[in-house]
């Protein structure tokens, strides 16, 4: 095994400043591709969301971006990797992926007021992260087939959102040692804020809270993860202000028959906004968007 740890993300996930915190726990160097980016895009003399455009037709752009991250896995060791496609080049490394509310994500993108992109305004940054996603996702399928954004690809996956990069550092760290040493550790860690229930308050009971004591289960639908089981220590783990629980993902395909007779879409459309809205209530917190109901 390498002592490589590659950090790919959602646009805003904070992954250069979780880079900065983990580099003081673990001394190691840190490269970021999307320093490469920003360097190709100015000496061509456009913006990284019109280079990422030109990069649809022009394969150079990936191929040089490539060449050097499966050049930096052959040579380098005790290395932080900042780059969206490093765990598909360099397959031995440990593989980390950084999430975040489009909403949170797109605020820390505005603020960071970066010269190079054209962002006047919280609604026009939303809108451009938003591009930018649709327009990485449709180019690396096209070019390498795979879906970056997919859990299954990663070691690990943190939901950055309403959490600390210094945190999100120690927690990696903590499972990128476990797994030096073969050891288990759950794959997802999530903010009590970013998940969203299955069931409604009055239907939890004296049996489902007893249940509550097995491992957070969820499912990933349509960019949202929903509760399949952990109703009630969700509820706990934010009222007791932990800011990251442990949860399995039982699936990411929306046509998985996740209780009998039911795919994770119809669970997934079967939750009201009258059960969100309760659920926040209960919870004190409102989500930044809701999901919105889609065809099977």
């Amino acid at each position: 095994m390498k002592n490589i740890i590659v950090m790919s993300g959602d646009i805003g996930s904070g992954k250069s400043s979780v880079a900065k915190a983990l580099k003081e726990l673990t001394q190691f160097d840190i490269i970021g591709t999307g320093t490469i980016q920003r360097e190709i895009a100015t000496r061509r003399g456009v913006t990284t969301l019109e280079l990422n455009k030109i990069s649809q037709t022009d394969r150079s752009i990936d191929d040089e971006i490539d060449a050097y991250v499966v050049e930096l896995g052959k040579t380098q060791e005790q290395l932080i990797l900042d780059s969206r496609l490093a765990w598909h080049f360099i397959p031995d490394a440990f593989k980390v992926f950084l999430a975040v509310d489009t909403v949170v994500g797109a605020e820390r993108v505005f603020n960071a007021a970066r010269g190079d992109e054209h962002n006047p305004s919280l609604a026009v940054t939303l809108e451009n992260n938003l591009k930018r996603q649709s327009i990485e996702d449709q180019r690396f399928n096209h070019l390498y087939n795979v879906n970056f954004r997919k859990y299954s690809n990663y070691d690990l996956v943190i939901d950055t959102s309403f959490t600390t990069p210094e945190v999100i550092a120690q927690k990696i760290k903590d499972c990128f040692d476990l797994w030096l040493q073969q050891q288990l550790f759950a794959q997802l860690w999530v903010s009590p804020k970013k998940l969203l229930p299955t069931q409604s308050i009055k239907e939890l009971t004296v049996e489902d809270a007893l249940a509550e004591n097995a491992a957070v289960q969820v499912f990933v639908c349509n960019g949202f993860i929903y509760l399949k089981k952990g109703h009630q220590q969700t509820i706990d783990a934010h009222k007791q202000g932990i800011k990251l629980i442990a949860a399995h993902i039982l699936s990411e395909d929306p046509k998985a028959e996740l209780s009998p007779g039911l795919t994770a879409l119809q669970l997934a459309n079967n939750v009201t906004i009258a059960i969100l809205y309760k659920w926040e209530e209960t919870l004190g917190f409102e989500y930044s968007v809701y999901p919105e109901k889609t065809a099977s």
